[in-house]
């Protein structure tokens, strides 16, 4: 429903306006498709007044964000010739009423034919389609089947029972996913004119949006189809879809979808009218040939222009009749026509998405940009009342004065934070000296997630083949240094600033405490911008009393002028007009300031059919978003399918990430729709693969689309979810809003997607539905299935997978459970002493690794090298991962310990010297000697073997692993501690500490565990001496540059920064500055005091 068309298709263009002083890679996408929106176009129209759908003669040319196509097609030339308004522009944004009067033809002439028209309609340039040689995983392809219904039987049958799943197959093999559009089936009885046609046209609208030019095949015979009367269409059809007395439902879709933009994946078939040739039953003939005239000759005149234009695209073909079956034909000989369609369809296919392209995969982080700067692109579009703001950060971007300063946005939700920000990412973008971050919280699936938004911007940012952290706490401590080091990067390249955007802070996941804000710097680098966007609540409170200077931005509501110009603009766009009494009541709203409330208010206003009623529609409206979202709802939900609906609204809301079409189709063919509350358990729901009916489905898209958006996929195969997070809200606290009903859909999509065959969307929403559904003993089930464990153990799922298990039961649980998994897999599938086997133990044992369950995992592996030995030999490189997963786990189970007397380290030391030595025996004999991955190894090796860590040394110095080199060092530092040559271990600190700051900045635990053991070496030295009192205040000055980086990434109260604050004021008490000591000590836990 968004009014306004982007300025450009996707950000490349943006650039390309711009000098090109600076390379800068981008991804093209497609244009977003159309949703509800807070923007408006500008229009000068001059409308009739009153709401009565009363056509204006001045109305102007229209620019609608319902031009999904708007940004798809070659530009035209803007030096042709004014022979008529179509020449130079698209058809969607033509006003016939100037266009008839440019060709001297007067709209009162009743004698006029369609035909007269619509080549005055048709772009000029010649459609140019790019093959996508790069794309996501999966593509979906819409083919959208148009004719006339009752004449058509046959052919519809064999393409759906033939052709279709024929082409499915080959499209699926291609990682293409093939939908078929036949809105001729499935249409409800009671639907009016209105929605009829809404549905067909919107859904050519949605292939338009999903595949550049529709997948569009065509079927005539000797029928041309109903004619609606001009009083019988509605106002809004015309306007948009540009409908001409005379027009049937079928010609239409001929001209929106293929006619009128030159569609090269068209394909017309005209039947051959022999087949009637022994029919003598004239009912029946009735059915297969028009007997009106004038009919008859729309007919005539649309084949002849199809002909005319599409001659190398329209093919005739002949059948027989083999039966008649209660009135109609069963035609046969239909082999010509199969070929014709499967051929034709299958080579535009592969000309679009060639087979080759699945080789060229678009990389997670491509994806990433691309789902997000779809999203920009969007919100963007026709920001109004909002100049102020964007100049003011745009002054603060450009500012040369060095400024720490974050500035963020606040306002109340619907206030158009989001269109703000990406207006302004968008002026950003515009400047070739700005390298540009931006990322939209809640925009895509897992978009929410702290470590999404950061190891993007990593990947985008930082110098490549850098590596990221792994660990989600470790990213988050990680951010200051990447922070800096992404500036430094950055301005290297040329570039003047780097500039971030990081819209709707408060809808992160509060993993690691992400809403304090404890991740941002207390200084930002020079030459970066930081803007972000929040709601009110914790996050915004965590903005107010960060350490950083903040400049608080408030988005206020929009003034009445405003309101008033968005209001007019919007509804002007269909002809229709508020008095001056209508459009106060509306502007002075409760939440009429809130861009969101008058766009949905708009919608409502347009679609209420009684005029004489229109000021006490308007003066029921609630005042607040929610509830004007409330009855829209409602009225949609009665209007558009009653329970489909409703239940549409519950599964989206209840998923996890948002549901795809394929998906719905399936979840909505489930009776009953409404998921019963007293259902005990997810058995009892099967899913077949039945679905409902295309056209059922475009009437509950039609009615819900302007609150719906496509989430993850840009315009390609995106999950639909909410348009906005109040929406969700509603549905949440509306329709959801006791405890059962909300179980009840948890369980009904735990039983859709336990049968799910996509191993990737099972283990993305089964594990949360059984969760939320509280279902235990299925949960664990699952977690503990073999497939379902191997995708989530994968490092970018595990995170997700420890998440759960903590929500379960903990890491003990999961210890055990994996144990006993194991131990039944093995036997059931006589594992033992296999290659699968041990290969699916080390697999677990890893992932013990990860959740520190580091006996459980030793006692595993153990026995899987003991096996190994046994039977690949002492040296085989069938040892190597097992090896080192036990030497990781002995390295990690050491540091747990404070002190090496405990008998816990003392194991650890023993197990970890027996098998250092064959573990760096295996490596180096199957690595080569300056191999990365050997020097990683042999650095955890080196824990327990310490001649090791030299040659560690000389690896991450060819390799320059500036991280495992300042490991490597502080190491050897510490192994070197008691030299008589102090300087020996001093120098190594040195070099240790110089590139941990070079490598991770000062705030990160690498750089805290430098200082900290070099501390180690001033204590352990003035221990012995008893008098240096020199080593103690280096020894102090390092601890507390130690304690410093523990409380700024860990936190005051964590365990090592408490820890660390003992040490400082142990070492202030030997130095007799009690007083400093008590100061420190006034900061710890009273558990941990150590001055009463």
């Amino acid at each position: 429903m968004g009014c306004g068309s982007s300025e450009y298709a996707n950000l490349e263009d943006i650039r390309s306006t711009s000098s090109n002083t600076v390379n800068k890679p981008t991804i093209s996408i497609e244009a977003a498709p159309d949703m509800i929106s807070t923007h408006t176009t500008v229009n000068s129209s001059q409308n009739t007044p009153g709401l009565d759908n009363k056509t204006s003669s001045t109305s102007g040319s229209k620019c609608t964000g319902e031009d999904p196509n708007s940004t798809k097609e070659v530009e035209n030339s803007k030096d042709q010739s004014d022979e008529s308004l179509s020449k130079t522009t698209k058809w969607q944004t033509v006003n016939v009423e100037e266009l008839m009067r440019s060709l001297n033809i007067s709209i009162d002439d009743e004698t006029v034919k369609w035909w007269d028209l619509v080549d005055h309609l048709v772009v000029r340039d010649t459609p140019v389609i790019k093959p996508h040689l790069k794309r996501k995983t999966w593509k979906t392809i819409r083919l959208f089947i148009s004719s006339t219904f009752k004449d058509m039987s046959s052919e519809r049958e064999v393409l759906v029972k033939g052709v279709v799943p024929a082409l499915r197959q080959w499209c699926t093999e291609r990682r293409l996913r093939l939908v078929e559009c036949d809105l001729r089936w499935g249409v409800p009885k009671d639907s009016d004119t209105r929605e009829t046609f809404l549905a067909c046209l919107s859904e050519i609208d949605r292939c338009r949006d999903q595949n550049e030019y529709p997948y569009f095949l065509n079927m005539l015979s000797e029928r041309y189809g109903s004619v609606m009367k001009p009083e019988e269409v509605p106002e809004d059809i015309k306007i948009r879809y540009k409908w001409l007395p005379g027009m049937s439902v079928t010609a239409l879709e001929v001209f929106t979808g293929v006619y009128w933009e030159r569609n090269p994946n068209a394909l017309f078939m005209m039947r051959q009218p022999g087949f009637l040739n022994g029919v003598t039953d004239e009912n029946i003939r009735k059915v297969y040939q028009e007997s009106d005239p004038g009919t008859a000759e729309s007919l005539r005149v649309l084949k002849g222009k199809i002909r005319e234009k599409y001659g190398d695209r329209t093919h005739d073909y002949s059948c027989h009749v083999e039966n008649t079956e209660n009135g109609k034909l069963v035609l046969g000989g239909l082999e010509d026509f199969i070929v014709k369609v499967h051929d034709h369809f299958k080579a535009c296919i592969e000309r679009q998405y060639p087979f080759d392209s699945q080789q060229q995969q678009m990389t997670e982080v491509e994806v990433a940009y691309a789902e997000q700067e779809d999203f920009l692109l969007l919100r963007s579009q026709g920001l109004k009342g909002r100049d102020d703001i964007v100049d003011k950060i745009s002054n603060y971007i450009n500012s040369s004065v060095d400024s720490t300063c974050i500035i963020y946005l606040a306002g109340s939700a619907g206030a158009g934070k989001s269109s703000l920000m990406a207006a302004s990412a968008k002026k950003a973008i515009e400047n070739d000296k700005f390298k540009v971050f931006f990322h939209f919280v809640g925009a895509t699936p897992d978009s929410t997630n702290s470590y999404s938004v950061l190891s993007r911007m990593f990947h985008e940012c930082m110098p490549p083949n850098t590596v990221p952290p792994i660990d989600p706490d470790e990213m988050m401590r990680y951010t200051k240094t990447m922070f800096e080091k992404s500036t430094e990067y950055v301005l290297d390249q040329g570039y003047e600033k780097l500039v971030v955007y990081i819209d709707a802070l408060n809808q992160m996941d509060d993993e690691g405490m992400a809403h304090k804000l404890g991740w941002l710097p207390r200084k930002l680098p020079k030459g970066m911008r930081l803007i972000v966007s929040t709601l009110e609540g914790t996050t915004l409170e965590s903005m107010r009393s960060h350490e950083v200077q903040c400049n608080e931005v408030t988005v206020d509501p929009l003034n009445r002028d405003y309101r008033t110009n968005i209001v007019g603009e919007y509804l002007a766009e269909y002809n229709k007009l508020l008095d001056k009494e209508q459009m106060q009541l509306l502007v002075t709203k409760e939440d009429a300031g809130r861009p969101l409330y008058l766009a949905i208010s708009c919608e409502e206003l347009r679609v209420f059919g009684e005029f004489r009623k229109l000021t006490s529609k308007i003066q029921s409206l609630p005042g607040d978003l929610s509830g004007v979202i409330e009855i829209v709802l409602n009225r949609i939900i009665k209007e558009y399918g009653g329970d489909k609906v409703l239940s549409t609204l519950c599964l989206i809301e209840t998923s996890r990430f948002g549901l795809s079409e394929a998906e719905l189709v399936q979840l909505l063919a489930v009776e009953p729709l409404i998921p019963s509350s007293s259902s005990s358990n997810t058995d009892t729901i099967q899913f077949t693969g039945q679905k409902i009916h295309m056209a059922e489905w475009a009437f509950v898209y039609l009615g819900l689309h302007q609150f719906l958006r496509p989430c993850g996929g840009g315009s390609d195969d995106g999950r639909l979810d909410f348009y906005h997070r109040t929406s969700s809200k509603v549905v949440r606290q509306v329709f959801l809003k006791d405890e059962a009903t909300r179980v009840a859909y948890h369980k009904r999509l735990a039983a859709f997607f336990k049968q799910c065959k996509d191993i990737a969307r099972k283990c993305e929403e089964l594990p949360y539905h059984l969760l939320s559904a509280q279902d235990w003993t299925e949960l664990r089930a699952v977690l503990t299935d073999r497939a379902v464990f191997e995708h989530m153990s994968q490092d970018k799922h595990k995170q997700y997978l420890m998440k759960t298990w903590q929500q379960l039961g903990g890491y003990t649980e999961a210890a055990a459970a994996y144990t006993n998994f194991l131990k039944e897999l093995i036997e059931s599938q006589n594992l033992e002493d296999t290659d699968e086997g041990y290969r699916l133990q080390t697999r677990v044992g890893w992932f013990m690794v990860d959740i520190g369950q580091y006996d459980q995992c030793l006692d595993l592996l153990y026995k899987v090298i003991e096996g190994s030995k046994k039977k690949y030999g002492e040296k085989a490189k069938e040892l190597a991962d097992p090896m080192y997963a036990v030497m990781t786990a002995l390295y990690r189970k050491a540091l747990t310990f404070v002190y090496n007397t405990h008998p816990g380290y003392r194991s650890s030391r023993i197990y970890g010297e027996k098998y250092a030595p064959q573990c760096e025996t295996i490596h180096r004999l199957h690595w080569a000697p300056d191999d990365d991955y050997l020097g990683q190894v042999l650095v955890t090796c080196g824990y327990f073997k310490s001649s090791l860590l030299k040659n560690c040394r000389e690896i991450f110095a060819k390799t320059m692993n500036k991280k495992g080199l300042s490991e490597v060092l502080y190491m050897l530092g510490e192994k070197d501690q008691y030299n008589s040559d102090i300087g020996v271990p001093e120098s190594y600190f040195e070099q240790s500490q110089a590139l941990c700051l070079a490598s991770f900045g000062r705030y990160h635990l690498q750089t805290a565990r430098c200082y900290q053991l070099y501390g180690q070496l001033y204590w352990n030295r003035w221990s012995i001496t008893a008098g240096r009192q020199d080593w103690l205040e280096k020894c102090l000055a390092l601890y507390l540059v130690e304690l410093e980086i523990l409380e700024e990434v860990q936190g005051k109260l964590h365990p090592n920064t408490v820890r660390s604050r003992e040490d400082v004021i142990i070492i202030l008490q030997k130095l007799n500055r009690h007083d400093e000591a008590k100061k420190y000590n006034q900061d710890q836990p009273a558990d941990a005091k150590t001055i009463a």
